[in-house]
């Protein structure tokens, strides 16, 4: 940032015990003078390298200068007990500055209320107001604020001084305000006294002037130490000034944006950094501490809020900026999280590291290990787990991780059918960890078992679609004949997010230009929540770039397919088609988990009915509706088990929570199955024989149904009713606000089990369509191979 060109200062001596004062009155000089241009000089004897890193951060073109503090130790003083006894004489030093044609000293107990900049042009060569009391007929001046040009910039002034201070003709006690005025000898010109009122010019109870310019907090007690008795009002302005940084930041781009619109300069550098400290932030935030601060503690709240929103970015910028206004960063895991969200892998890094070091050891090191996996460094990784599984031996993640990492291949537990001399195929998809996400666990199977089914594979080369596609990997992907991603809810911006694409997989825009390859999107699914959003612009440049770099664009339903239309441009949109998701019709495949199911038999004792509700993002679920949500689900299970065996489905450990709040809260009890421990062909044969499945998550409706089980979807987001629409079935969906929920699900579910003939060849008919759906728009992209 280039220094002005009309060689002004404001001048500051400032030391760490005044710093919190220093701060208050920069802050209110750039908001009362939006528009200066002048330069910034801080003299300092020594600043705590945190303070001047603040400082660097609210104006990053201030100039530090730091003084000789010689001179003025062979200065005659007064009492030494007297903190000030020599640091009183520093801003002496503002004399010796040699850059300048005109500057303007402020004390760092002063606050800017008005404005100023006029004193730059002030005609007289010193300028200053008279000491309040015994000025001597203006004759003593206050050194507070002092205006002065090149003249007394020079030697033969300097020497003056150091004359007058070493033989000691001045009031001792006035120290630096002493040696001016001897100096001087009333030479300078008298400035009205708004221009540093001092806090005595007030009397106790009052307030200041209104046309007062600068407030000067002389006297022993300061504003940001407590203050003093009689003065509330008038240090209350100090206050209104004194806020966060964020608030400053947001408030100075505010009023100099509107002083460049009145025609007014403004230091462009200067707006345009500040602009870019709150560039990240939701407008209502920047709107809201324009009009009203935040403390710092509420900052951090705010900061969470924001991640859990997924505005990784702006949970960034706030807890930059709180980091800078308190000289530490924030060393929480999730902050750890958010600069790993934003591509800041190192700085995620170092910041987990702090996190070990803090308490949370075993945690900081898988995060670590985590994110040394993301970006492809096994090695660095293997070694942060262990050192986590060291530190705390049953880390459930830790463990799940380190056997990730034991295999080898991303995808290395996943079946699939293999003919020799098929095509060789890359597959970037959601590889889950074992006991992970039954759902997620069979979908790699379907996908790959759909494309057997069309033509034979000889090979497939896993790429796990959470880690960096970097340059390494796209020379294995263009070693084979093609490159399929997905299928699942891909476009999700919260699971392992990144700064590459804003969405599932990570792909850099620089790899996807490297591909050489055939490209096809299989049955990924728009999977944000209502009310959810994508914050940025990343994830719809990405998405612009993979279209258009894509042979096949397959979208699960079409509900995915308005949404994501909508965010391309017209060329780009034609590109997408209809693809379902290849579990919705597995029973029919030849090969694979499905076809080693034994056919269901009505020699049942009584008809399993499957309960899945899912616990995921459940502020986003359930809102504040979760205690109606159970009881009607404890309602219905009741109404039910008389006739039918109702078992929990359990797709995550996370799954099991239905059955431990309905007895915890109901004192019903319910037994579960989970499905995520019985391995992918138990999973399946459980739901094949179960007469109906009630599910919350997409894939406990979508795998039941293409093993040809009815199906009942307690919607809870919008995938659950696009896919229903689909097959021209929304009557099976019912929304988990609904008033009468319990009523509704006991009459659809009785139905489904006691009509299943009807049920099962609804489930046969729409199957047959998606799959010929599927295989449409697959054969295009193998016609290309």
């Amino acid at each position: 940032m280039t220094t002005n060109t009309g060689r002004r200062a404001y001048v500051s001596f400032v030391d760490d015990n005044y710093f919190v004062g220093f701060v208050a009155l920069l802050k209110s000089l750039h908001l009362t003078e939006p528009g200066t241009t002048a330069d910034l000089v801080v003299l300092h004897d020594g600043l705590d390298p945190t303070n001047v890193a603040r400082l660097r951060v609210l104006r990053p073109d201030v100039r530090f200068v730091r003084i000789d503090p010689a001179p003025y130790e062979r200065y005659r003083k007064g009492d030494d007990a007297n903190y000030l006894y020599t640091k009183a004489y520093y801003i002496l030093d503002a004399f010796r500055l040699r850059d300048y044609d005109r500057v303007v000293t402020l004390d760092t107990d002063m606050i800017v209320t008005g404005p100023i900049e006029e004193l730059f042009d002030h005609p007289a060569a010193f300028a200053a107001v008279p000491q309040l009391f015994d000025s001597d007929d203006g004759r003593k001046l206050n050194s507070g604020l002092l205006v002065f040009g090149r003249e007394h910039m020079s030697d033969e002034f300097v020497a003056r001084l150091d004359e007058i201070g070493e033989s000691g003709r001045y009031e001792l006690e006035r120290h630096d305000q002493g040696v001016l005025t001897a100096a001087l000898d009333g030479d300078y010109t008298p400035l009205d006294r708004i221009f540093n009122w001092v806090k005595r010019a007030t009397r106790p109870g009052g307030a200041p002037p209104a046309d007062a310019r600068i407030i000067h907090y002389t006297g022993r007690f300061k504003p940001w130490t407590g203050g003093e008795q009689g003065y509330a009002q008038l240090e209350s302005v100090w206050h209104r000034y004194a806020v966060s940084d964020a608030a400053f930041f947001c408030r100075f781009v505010e009023a100099a944006r509107a002083h460049a619109a009145a025609g007014g300069t403004v230091h462009e550098e200067l707006v345009a950094y500040c602009a870019d400290q709150v560039t990240d932030l939701p407008a209502e935030l920047v709107a809201g501490l324009q009009q009203e601060d935040l403390p710092v503690k509420a900052l951090m709240q705010t900061a969470g809020e924001l991640s859990a929103q997924g505005d990784f970015a702006a949970a960034v910028a706030v807890r930059r900026l709180v980091a800078a206004q308190l000289g530490r960063v924030d060393q929480g895991l999730r902050h750890a999280a958010d600069l790993r969200a934003v591509g800041r892998y190192d700085d995620a890094m170092a910041v987990a590291g702090l996190a070990a070091l803090d308490g949370d050891a075993a945690d900081g090191r898988y995060f670590q290990g985590e994110t040394a996996w993301v970006r492809g460094d096994v090695e660095a990784a293997a070694a942060y787990v262990d050192d986590a599984l060291a530190r705390q031996p049953v880390h459930a993640k830790a463990r799940s991780l380190r056997r990730r990492l034991a295999w080898p291949s991303p995808d290395a537990r996943v079946e699939s059918t293999l003919t020799e001399g098929g095509l060789r195929l890359s597959h970037a998809a959601f590889y889950v960890d074992e006991l992970g996400n039954f759902g997620d666990e069979l979908l790699p199977v379907a996908v790959r078992e759909s494309v057997a089914a069309l033509r034979p594979v000889e090979s497939w080369t896993g790429v796990h679609v959470h880690q960096v596609f970097d340059g390494e990997v796209v020379d294995r992907v263009n070693a084979t004949d093609a490159l399929l991603v997905g299928g699942g809810g891909l476009f999700l911006p919260d699971t392992m997010p990144n700064a590459h694409s804003g969405w599932q997989w990570n792909v850099p825009d620089e790899s996807l230009r490297r591909l050489r390859v055939p490209l096809a999107l299989t049955a990924v699914g728009y999977n944000l929540f209502d009310g959810q959003q994508i914050h940025g612009s990343r994830f719809a440049e990405s998405l612009r770039q993979t279209v258009d770099t894509a042979a096949l664009v397959g979208l699960r339903n079409h509900g995915s397919i308005d949404r994501v239309r909508s965010i391309l441009p017209a060329d780009l949109a034609e590109k997408v088609v209809y693809m379902p998701c290849p579990t919705t019709f597995l029973g029919l495949l030849d090969h694979g988990p499905a076809a080693r199911v034994r056919r269901r038999t009505e020699a049942q004792a009584a008809p399993v009915v499957y309960l899945n509700i899912a616990y995921d993002r459940s502020s986003l679920r359930f809102k504040d509706d979760y205690p109606a949500f159970l009881a009607a689900i404890d309602t219905f299970v009741r109404a039910v088990r008389d006739t039918a065996d109702v078992r929990v489905a359990a797709h995550t450990v996370g799954d099991e929570k239905v059955a431990h709040d309905l007895y915890a809260h109901h004192g019903t009890r319910i037994p579960v199955d989970a499905f995520f421990r019985m391995g992918v062909g138990r999973a399946v044969q459980a739901y094949a024989d179960a007469a109906v499945v009630v599910g919350m998550r997409g894939h406990a409706g979508m795998i039941p149904f293409g093993v040809g089980t009815p199906i009942v979807s307690l919607v809870s987001h919008p995938k659950l009713r696009y896919f229903l629409e689909d097959v021209q079935h929304p009557e099976w969906g019912l929304d988990i606000r609904e008033p009468d929920l319990a009523e509704r699900l006991v009459e659809l579910v009785s139905d489904v089990v006691g009509d299943q003939e009807r049920y099962r060849a609804q489930v046969a008919a729409a199957r047959e369509t998606l799959r010929d759906g599927y295989d449409e728009a697959l054969g295009k992209l193998l016609a290309l191979l």
